[in-house]
């Protein structure tokens, strides 16, 4: 599980490098819940698809301290620390917290939350 947790994470940091909030979008499930850095809570695809295209900037994101705990084969409940920063700038740490499922697309994630390091 922590294979394919990796890979959905290695797309999503694909996307956020790239700056292409539709195909971070793609790797959420129909009636995720989003909750980014900044604003109120999105649902699905489309809205966090809107999400990175309003709150867009040219950054990198690398993750570090990954935790996976799986709750049964098809969910996995994961953690870890992402340090963001714009080309030449220091980078901030955010702290995620996401829920993945197993779908007939592959994994996805259901549930996302996002917030800064103190």
């Amino acid at each position: 599980m922590s294979a394919e947790v990796e890979t959905t994470l290695a797309k999503w940091t694909d996307g956020f490098d790239r700056n292409d909030g539709a195909a971070i979008a793609a790797l959420y499930t129909p009636d995720a819940l989003f909750i980014g850095g900044i604003g109120e809570v999105k649902k699905g695809p489309e809205a966090i698809a809107a999400y990175f295209t309003t709150h867009t900037s040219p950054a990198t994101v690398v993750f570090r301290d990954l935790l996976v705990r799986p709750h049964g084969p098809d969910m996995a409940i994961v953690w870890m620390i992402g340090a963001i920063g714009v080309p030449g700038g220091e980078r901030r740490d955010f702290r995620f917290l996401q829920t993945h499922v197993r779908t007939p697309d592959g994994w996805r994630i259901a549930g996302h939350h996002g917030s800064s390091s103190l």
